[in-house]
């Protein structure tokens, strides 16, 4: 029954490693290699200290207030699967990457990696609609997450329902509020009325609005007394979705709210100017007895609060992947499912770096891009002969990213433009410094437009990494793993190691107000057979 309800969620959607080993630099000796980065500055904004763990099926997955997840600022904490005698993290953090040029030539940047030591882009809270800015004392206020379970949800409902004269057409409700579950009441949803009354503090007033709802009235505020309940805010959907099928089908067993913004402070991870962008974020997940029950899932929604333009914008999910032991790892990606995944170089996991390994029953984890921005691609069309019958013509429209100098005719969805990916320095498997962490703005654009971090395009073969090669290519290692001949690093047998990779979408034009989103789902399948 999940099942169907994860076939429901794609239609509609459209289609434990050492600490060390992340933010700080450690050779293959295990040695501390001094990390080239520094801290300059120090933030208007308070440090994020909120955390919660999303934990409701057999992953286990910490989240942080600051931008970045699945890790504790020490270890890695995506625990696949969800025991809490000798766990195994599959993931050792992630964050959203933003990028992009005003019209003055300045780079705009927002990279958290590593949240440690005060290298941070990323603050709690929301920005004011008008200018873009915030507040420590709204920081503070915000530096929180908001859950709600979905068995809470359905309660709520059907309370309502039962208030009603008529439960079958809602009409003629009476409902007591003081019987309203507390997660439901306090939803950070636009113009809740309950919300002061539960947290403490207002909500702010703006068009783009906030935590996902179901508006059974409607009236556009969220009010639980007239049965309003909270659901996944997803693009589209609202034209889809009826009041049965959401309480059927298309509810999470828990949602996560939380708000996070680029503009609390000067940006001590990635060195760039803020954007001044509003990060609303939806974690959910299910608990199943099927494939569901391994996945969670998360839905960005970027508010640019920015009030001039910015051009060459990319956005991308970042991952460090430590599969078990983070130094025995592979990477590689679909490009038709916009999947990138992460495996292991052999049929045997060890423990390595006070991190526990999967053993002889490795698994595969893949981060699926469900959904990213909106921007041009160029419509081409192309007549071709019917495969059925050689007397008749086909016409056949395709879309792509636009080229370099060209305009895009068609405003779609991006979808996944580059798969990439890099080294850690200290486990390095080949000598090229450009393959290795960015440590300036310049270096994190340059991954984040597809491109090594010295600006050498990705090519086609070897590890990728090849200066002079014509054969350019905008994803890495796109055929599967057991294909002997096929571009995988396990084919090519290259060395292990600890890889990060990049899912982006770009380039487009961003503009001021404009609300994108991206939806990921992050996917784990267990004991696959290697190598």
């Amino acid at each position: 029954m999940r099942l169907l309800s994860y076939l429901w969620l794609a239609l509609l959607i459209g289609g434990f490693s050492s600490p060390a080993l992340a933010y700080k630099t450690i050779d293959k000796d295990g040695k501390e290699v001094k990390n080239e980065r520094k801290v300059r500055y120090r933030a208007d904004c308070a440090s994020a200290q909120a955390e919660t763990d999303q934990n409701v099926n057999n992953v286990r997955a910490r989240l942080r207030s600051g931008g970045d997840v699945w890790w504790d600022g020490d270890e890695g904490l995506y625990i696949v699967p969800n025991v809490q005698t000798t766990p195994k993290s599959s993931i050792f953090a992630g964050s959203v990457w933003l990028g992009g040029v005003d019209d003055e030539g300045n780079l705009k940047l927002a990279c958290q990696d590593y949240r440690s030591n005060n290298n941070e882009d990323f603050w709690p809270g929301p920005l004011t609609p008008d200018q873009g800015t915030v507040s420590p004392d709204t920081c503070a206020q915000w530096d929180r997450f908001f859950t709600v379970r979905g068995e809470n949800i359905r309660t709520h409902f059907q309370n309502y329902r039962r208030s009603c004269t008529n439960p079958e057409t809602l009409e003629g409700c009476d409902y007591d509020p003081n019987t309203i579950p507390l997660d439901v009441k306090g939803w950070p949803a636009t113009g809740n009325p309950f919300f002061r009354d539960v947290h403490g503090f207002d909500l702010p007033n703006t068009s783009q609005g906030l935590a996902g709802f179901y508006d059974v009235t409607p009236d556009n505020i969220y009010d639980p007394s007239t049965g309003d309940f909270p659901i996944i805010e997803i693009r589209g959907c609202d034209e889809i979705l009826t009041l049965e099928t959401t309480i059927d089908r298309a509810l999470p067993d828990e949602m996560i709210f939380w708000i996070y913004n680029d503009a609390g402070g000067p940006h001590t991870a990635s060195m760039g100017q803020p954007i001044r962008m509003e990060i609303q974020v939806q974690a959910f997940a299910y608990e199943s007895d099927d494939e569901l029950n391994n996945m969670t899932f998360q839905r960005y929604k970027l508010i640019n609060r920015a009030t001039a333009p910015i051009d060459s914008t990319f956005f991308a999910m970042w991952v460090d992947a430590d599969l078990g032991c983070a130094l025995d790892d592979y990477v590689g990606c679909d490009v038709d499912r916009s999947l990138a995944f992460i495996y292991n170089a052999d049929a045997f996991d060890e423990n390595c770096l006070g991190a526990n390994g999967y053993q002889s029953e490795v698994p595969i984890v893949g981060v699926d891009y469900f959904r990213g921005p909106l921007g041009p691609k160029v419509r081409d069309t192309a007549i071709v002969v019917n495969p059925d019958d050689p007397n008749l013509l086909d016409t056949v429209v395709t879309f792509r990213n636009p080229g370099v100098g060209e305009l895009g005719d068609t405003i779609l969805e991006l979808g996944m433009s580059s798969f990439t990916y890099y080294n850690n320095p200290g486990s390095e498997p080949t000598p090229e410094g450009a393959t290795t962490d960015p440590n300036s703005p310049t270096e994190f654009y340059n991954y984040l437009t597809g491109s090594w971090r010295d600006g050498t395009p990705f090519t086609f073969g070897g590890s990728a990494y090849n200066p002079g090669s014509e054969d350019l290519v905008q994803y890495a290692f796109t055929e599967p793993p057991n294909d002997p001949n096929g571009w995988s690093m396990c084919a090519l047998n290259l060395a292990p190691g600890d890889r990060r990779t990049i899912q982006a979408s770009g380039p487009f034009r961003l503009l001021p107000g404009a609300t994108n989103e991206l939806i990921i789902g992050v996917v784990w399948t267990p004991n696959m057979q290697y190598p």
